[in-house]
C-alpha cells in the first residue's frame, strides 16, 4: 500500500451522498470509483445494477447485458411503431419494448439505491435520473483519445488499432444511449458538477479532487 493511503481514507460522511460517474471509455473511471468506493466506505455499482435488475423484472442477465448502455431502436422504427396500435409492453421479443423495459427496471433500481443509502453509480444515465436531489454528485470523467488508446491497449494487450475500434464504438453507442433516453447531450459539462480529466491529474488525485470537492459541498467531514 503507498504511504499516506490510511490516512487518505479517514474521512467520514457526514451526510447521505449519491454520486454519479459518467465517463469516456477507458478514461479510467472505473478504477476512480472503485478506489473512492474503498475510500468512504460506501457501495459501488456499475454491472452491479444489471443483476439487481434482474432479480426485480425477471428479465435475463443476458439480455439486459445486451442492451446495457445502448439506444433502445432507431429513431424511425420509433416513428413507424407510432403509426400503429401499441404492442403489448409484456411482449419481450420486440426490440424496442425490450429495451425500454430494461431502461425502466434499471432506471427503479438507481431510484431505489439512491433513496437508501449513500452509494456510488456508473453511468446509465443515473446523473440524469438523480438530476433533482439535493444529495446527488454528478461527476464526467475523461481524457484525451491517445491516452485513452494507450491505457487500454497495456490493460487489454491488443493492438492498438484493436482498441481504437472498441475505443469509437463504446463511447458512440454510450452517446446515443444517453440523448436518446434523456434527451440532452452527453458530453456537455452543464449536465455535471464535476468534470475531470485523468490524463493531466492521474487516477489518485482525481480520488482526491472528488473528495476534496464532497467536503466542499458538505458531504465529508
Amino acid at each position: 500500500m503507498p504511504e499516506g493511503s490510511e490516512v487518505l481514507r479517514l474521512v467520514k460522511i457526514m451526510k447521505k451522498c449519491i454520486i454519479t460517474i459518467s465517463r469516456n471509455y477507458g478514461a479510467g473511471a472505473g478504477e476512480v470509483g472503485r478506489r473512492l468506493s474503498a475510500d468512504l466506505n460506501i457501495p459501488f455499482y456499475d454491472k452491479e445494477i444489471l443483476h439487481l435488475a434482474s432479480q426485480s423484472s425477471g428479465i435475463s442477465p443476458e439480455v439486459l447485458e445486451e442492451t446495457d448502455e445502448r439506444p433502445g431502436g432507431k429513431m424511425l422504427y420509433r416513428i413507424i411503431k407510432s403509426l400503429h396500435p401499441p404492442i403489448n409492453d409484456t411482449d419481450s421479443n420486440d426490440p424496442f419494448i425490450r429495451d425500454e423495459k430494461a431502461f425502466r427496471y434499471e432506471s427503479a433500481i438507481i431510484q431505489k439505491l439512491a433513496e437508501e443509502h449513500s452509494c456510488i453509480i456508473v453511468g446509465r444515465c443515473a446523473d440524469y435520473l438523480l438530476k433533482d436531489r439535493s444529495d446527488a454528485v454528478r461527476i464526467f470523467i475523461h481524457a484525451s483519445q491517445e491516452f485513452r488508446l494507450q491505457r487500454m491497449s497495456c490493460l487489454l494487450q491488443l493492438s492498438n488499432q484493436e482498441v481504437l475500434k472498441i475505443l469509437k464504438k463504446t463511447d458512440r453507442v454510450r452517446q446515443a444511449y444517453y440523448n436518446y433516453f434523456t434527451g440532452n447531450e452527453w458530453h456537455n459539462a452543464l449536465n455535471y458538477d464535476l468534470t475531470i480529466d485523468t490524463e493531466v491529474l492521474g487516477i489518485e488525485k482525481s480520488v482526491q479532487l472528488i473528495k476534496d470537492y464532497l467536503t466542499l459541498r458538505g458531504f465529508l467531514e
